[in-house]
């Protein structure tokens, strides 16, 4: 369930790079981080 929300901070050429990842996916920056976390933990 997605009942959780968290704000982070990252130097901008990350979130430049993040923003023309999930452009290039066609998904939501969020949509991308949530993809790229649950990769990380195999969920």
């Amino acid at each position: 369930m997605n009942d959780r929300a968290m704000n982070i901070k990252m130097p901008s050429e990350l979130y430049e790079k993040l923003q023309e990842e999930a452009k290039r996916k066609n998904i939501s920056l969020a949509s991308l981080v949530r993809m790229i976390c649950s990769e990380y933990f195999d969920q």
